[in-house]
């Protein structure tokens, strides 16, 4: 399989700013004509970028990416490979190296930087491209955080569920200064089309459906007089996506639950065995009244009426990214339906029985809901380790 170029777009990078308590991601400037031969880059300055002191030993991420910033699933950055420009401009560097660095949030925020291979930083013009190889090999790797320490992702989770990547100062005895740019920056690897399963609003996708009130039936959510009043409620504040506007059919008595957005194995992962795999959903609900009901991902086996709800809901509604991880622990879980056994349901075809369906629900509302909901990303993918395997936690940070 040859490696392909999934670099993010030059103006969504962004630098970091840390203060207590809180954070900021800040802009930074565009230039299409500043790098080398005329080409694009972006620069950054301390204006921009703070020292973040929660690190051991502290860093500043002068440059940074976020993956859910171009509604893309997390990345496997297992054997990739990195090539780009750095530029820097009147740096005061105070004893600093620049590295690489990667972030997971599977289930805990977790940052490794890779100190065994320093980058160069060429001062006052535009050099050859750098050329970072990733390996997995801690010994070339140091932790600098972990928001759970007790549940600290080792370095190849952390790699093969990379949420955010950048480059940062380490070492330094005051804060940098100066100016840095990038240019040319290029993330070559092996990409398997068919997993993992993702749906972005922007590309869009005809598949998923939901259960009519108008009829009582199953439907496409993407058909056109569907989803206009949905995407007008919410005109710059969600973004593409998919949306249902008051249709919406309350199933069992009373009100057990409200199918909003569910596709087909056929359609999605293929059947591909979901124990222990990561999903990412971004939700638009800031106008949708659940009537105190939880919204939640499930899996389900049609013939049998097997119904799995995550216990755990996904309970942001400011089109943030929330992830989980599907433990086969039935702790997580509550059954809404069947007789079917969790894991029976989530190994999918490479088991006995396996899954028809998923995707998101409502359930214990104490009555019909209303108003906009909408779903502009959803990635189920990569399978993890069981290690950790705990509780889902929404990303950020």
């Amino acid at each position: 399989m040859s490696m392909t170029n999934i670099a993010p777009p030059l103006t969504s990078w962004k630098s970091y700013e840390y203060f207590e308590g809180g954070h900021n991601y800040r802009d930074i400037r565009y230039q299409d004509d500043g790098g080398p031969d005329g080409s694009p880059c972006v620069w950054a300055d301390d204006s921009l970028w703070t020292i973040d002191t929660p690190e051991n030993p502290r860093s500043i991420l002068f440059l940074l990416q976020y993956r859910f910033w171009n509604n893309e699933p997390p990345l496997d950055l297992r054997g990739a490979e990195l090539q780009f420009r750095l530029r820097g401009d009147n740096l005061a560097l105070h004893g600093a190296q620049c590295y690489f660095w990667a972030v997971t949030y599977a289930p805990s925020a977790t940052r490794w930087h890779c100190t065994g291979k320093p980058i160069p930083i060429s001062h006052g013009r535009w050099e050859e491209p750098v050329v970072l190889r990733l390996e997995d090999d801690p010994a070339q790797w140091h932790c600098s955080f972990a928001s759970d320490p007790a549940c600290q992702q080792d370095l190849e989770q952390t790699l093969a569920t990379c949420f955010s990547y950048g480059f940062s100062w380490v070492g330094f005895s005051r804060k940098v200064t100066g100016r840095v740019g990038l240019s040319d920056f290029r993330l070559l690897q092996h990409v398997d089309p068919a997993w993992p399963y993702v749906f972005n609003g922007r590309q869009g996708n005809e598949r998923w459906q939901t259960i009519s009130a108008a009829g009582s039936r199953q439907v496409f959510i993407a058909e056109p007089q569907r989803i206009a009043s949905g995407v007008s409620a919410v005109a710059g504040v969600g973004g593409p996506g998919l949306y249902l506007a008051e249709d919406y059919l309350p199933i069992g008595e009373p009100f057990a639950f409200v199918y909003l957005a569910m596709i087909k194995a056929s359609d999605s992962t293929g059947g591909r065995d979901l124990r222990n795999a990561m999903v990412m959903i971004r939700q638009v609900a800031r106008d949708f009244d659940d009537r105190e009901g939880k919204i939640c991902f499930f899996v389900e086996h049609a013939a049998s009426g097997t119904r799995w709800v995550l216990k755990v809901p996904i309970e942001n509604r400011d089109n943030q990214p929330w992830c989980a991880i599907l433990a086969t622990e039935p702790a997580f879980w509550g059954r809404l339906s069947g007789s079917l056994a969790l894991e029976e349901v989530l190994a999918g075809s490479s088991g006995s029985a396996g899954y028809d369906y998923f995707g998101i629900m409502l359930t214990g509302s104490n009555g019909k809901p209303s108003g906009t909901w909408g779903l502009t990303q959803f990635s189920i993918g990569p399978t993890l380790d069981e290690r950790c395997s705990r509780a889902p936690d929404q990303a950020g940070g």
